[in-house]
């Protein structure tokens, strides 16, 4: 029986499916995405249908471990955070 080596990308995805998410970004009614909501065993469809809308969004769900460091990006006006969060809030009417 051959041994099959994991990739790079399969490991990545199961440690995202391992991990536990905040997300950070705005609440987004029509796809029930609340601000600080946790996200255990990976993203939601959801997450991935607002993430295929606005691809840079998926750095607003960040690792709880990472969680106290990324609020206080989103107060600093040139962070990725802070232009993503920026960026689905104004678009939060073209998403469905």
């Amino acid at each position: 029986m051959a041994n099959k080596k994991s990739s790079k990308d399969d490991i990545e995805k199961t440690e995202d499916v391992a991990q536990t998410f905040v997300y950070i970004g705005p609440t987004i009614p029509q796809l029930s995405i609340l601000k600080h909501k946790l996200f255990k065993n990976g993203l939601s469809p959801e997450c991935e249908k607002l993430i295929s809308h606005i691809p840079g969004a998926k750095c607003l769900f960040v690792a709880t471990s990472d969680f106290a460091d990324a609020e206080k990006r989103l107060s600093d006006k040139t962070s990725v955070e802070y232009v993503m969060y920026s960026r689905v809030s104004s678009s939060i009417m073209e998403i469905k």
